[in-house]
């Protein structure tokens, strides 16, 4: 696990990405303590840099930049290629010299063999770019999930690419100009999704995707993995079968020659990955994050599940000292705003966990495998139950003339308890045309006439397809909240702190398995529970679902307050002083709003003053 840095400059002017390549490469230091390296092609006005973090293979002979035995090819890896050893297997009988000590060496043999084909036979989670002396060409490749990030930045003058956002912000001209269209995803969703990124001139590569460019800036993207393809499949469920893929994908990640830990919540996926992990005969500790407030706290679950288990847990307690600590890091560990509060419990865990280990597997995923979320429930009920509604013109008409606090005022006389925001996702999800449109209000905090009244442009939907609605949250979560959230929130923190975070659940056959079921068989997670019911009493399997929350709300409005106001100045001249004014007033009074706002702005504003942009 590393990461990595590089870029092209191209024509007249340039001659800054050598001088600064190296700080580009140490701005991420954190993410690859063990060793650094650099590769300058001169001529070309290419360099190619790497921060180390040693999980398999310690030895120097796996140190980056990686040059092919004939000096054609340079390689800056980030990841592990799971089956690396298989393929190293396969390469020699087809009579490719290559020894298969890592990894990296099984990547470059890889693609000297069958170019960009290779990730086909990728088991793992990798973001790499390749330099082609010859013929004058940068490779750069992205995982089928999107578990490892790939930051690209592309002008008249330079191409650039970056594991981290702050890679790219350490390249001296770099036009540092917000991209308006990404602030209405992140006031929205509390994310921002690929392709896109913060900054104009600067994208996401998408997960399953890998990018060429030569030394004519011509850029082609191509995407060698569809997931739509494995939700389209017809397969029969087998519990024995889904059983066997798990164990497979769980024991593929444990290969490292340094100790593996798990994270433990006491919910259903990581009490799964756990207890197949302990079947496999693998000794390791778990880790777990509570907190004082009980209504947040499943530290006590996590506990229990340990001891049927027989595993050693370590549990720590988040509490407000701590949380105010790593609230100050999240602009700089994230690089971009991220709105998911529960980034706060993860980096505390990941701080922990470091301490004694370097490679850890998470739960990742689970969610949006076995369609866990509430809120899949909740929309697909919703759909149903507006349909009649969305086919009233009249009453759309009425809806949208009418003025959401005049509405929640009105009905607060009657003793109704609608609030504004709860009237805006009615309304707005009454004159939605697809179920996608639908499912985008669902989930979304900033509402269209938020982004209106801060004249930020309306998010936009395309229809996948699908009949099967389920599948459909499923899908769009897995290629939008799941890799720039879930797995962004897991792999910032866990490189902040020298940590590898592995994810169990997101093995290619088990994705590709589970994807292609029935959405009745698997919904609310019904085959991983009787698979955990030959491990744990079923008081602790059938429970109702906590998530990760984080009592935030209560700090922000008490002793944390003050964060806000050291940084809403910030907030200008990319929101509405008068919007943000108003919002506040309820959020101090203590009326019912959408915190997530609130706590968005918060963030959008510190990760502003930070990065000075």
């Amino acid at each position: 696990m590393c990461r990595i840095v590089g870029g092209w400059e191209f024509g007249a002017g340039g001659g800054h990405l050598f001088d600064s390549i190296e700080n580009m490469r140490d701005s991420m230091v954190l993410g690859g303590p063990n060793g650094a390296g650099v590769y300058f092609a001169k001529d070309a006005r290419v360099a190619l840099a790497h921060r180390r973090l040693s999980v398999v293979d310690l030895s120097a002979r796996s140190a980056q930049p990686f040059i092919s035995k004939d000096g054609r090819f340079v390689l800056t890896f980030n990841g592990e290629i799971y089956n690396y050893k298989e393929i190293a297997r396969n390469l020699r009988k087809e009579g490719v010299d290559c020894e298969g000590y890592s990894d990296t060496e099984v990547v470059m043999a890889s693609f000297i063999h069958a170019g960009v084909d290779c990730v086909a036979n990728f088991e793992g989670m990798f973001a790499f770019a390749i330099w082609d002396n010859l013929e004058q060409k940068i490779y750069c490749f992205r995982d089928r999930i999107g578990v490892k990030p790939l930051y690209y930045y592309l002008d008249s003058s330079c191409f650039l690419f970056s594991s981290e956002l702050k890679g790219l912000l350490a390249y001296p001209k770099l036009k540092k100009q917000i991209n308006k269209e990404s602030l209405s995803y992140f006031f929205s969703l509390g994310y921002i999704p690929s392709c896109l990124s913060i900054l104009e001139s600067c994208y996401k590569l998408e997960a399953g995707t890998y990018l060429i460019i030569d030394s004519k800036r011509n850029l082609h993207k191509h995407r060698y993995y569809t997931l739509e393809d494995s939700f389209l499949k017809k397969n029969n469920y087998n519990k024995d079968t889904l059983i066997a893929l798990c164990k497979s994908s769980i024991r593929q990640r444990t290969v490292s020659d340094v100790p593996v830990c798990a994270c433990l919540s006491g919910g259903v996926d990581s009490s799964l990955v756990c207890a197949l992990l302990n079947t496999l005969g693998y000794g390791f500790e778990s880790f777990t994050i509570g907190f004082k407030e009980i209504q947040f706290d499943e530290s006590h679950f996590a506990k229990r599940v340990a001891e049927c288990l027989g595993i050693k847990n370590h549990c720590f307690i988040c509490d407000l000292n701590e949380a105010k600590e790593l609230i100050a890091e999240i602009p700089f560990v994230y690089d971009e705003p991220f709105g998911d509060s529960s980034a706060i419990p993860t980096l505390l865990l990941a701080k922990k966990i470091a301490q004694t280990h370097r490679v850890a597997l998470s739960a990742d995923g689970g969610d949006e495998l076995m369609l866990g979320y509430d809120r899949y429930a909740w929309a697909s009920s919703r759909w149903e139950e507006y349909r009649l509604k969305r086919q009233n013109k009249l009453l759309n008409a009425l809806l949208s003339c009418c003025s959401a606090e005049v509405v929640s005022s009105v009905a607060q006389k009657f003793g109704i308890n609608l609030s504004v925001d709860k009237f805006l996702r009615i309304k707005n999800q009454y004159s939605s045309k697809t179920f996608l449109e639908h499912y985008l209000v669902e989930i979304s905090h900033f509402r269209k006439e938020d982004l209106r009244a801060n004249k930020l442009p309306l998010l936009s939907t395309k229809a996948n397809g699908m009949s099967d609605i389920f599948a459909l949250m499923s899908c769009f979560d897995f290629k939008n909240y799941l890799p720039e959230d879930i797995l962004t929130k897991t792999d910032r923190a866990s490189m902040h702190y020298g940590l590898e975070m592995r994810e169990p659940l997101l093995g290619r056959e088990l994705v590709d398995y589970v994807c292609g079921l029935d959405s009745s068989i698997k919904r609310d997670k019904t085959p991983f529970k009787e698979i955990l019911e030959s491990f744990l009493p079923k008081e602790l399997i059938y429970r109702p679902k906590m998530g990760f929350g984080v009592p935030l709300q209560n700090w922000m409005q008490g002793e944390l307050r003050g964060l806000i106001d050291e940084v809403l100045r910030e907030s200008e001249p990319y929101l509405d002083a008068h919007y943000v004014r108003r919002l506040l007033e309820a959020f101090d009074s203590k009326k019912r709003v959408d915190f997530a706002k609130v706590w968005y702005i918060y963030v959008f504003c510190a990760w502003r003053k930070w990065w000075k942009i």
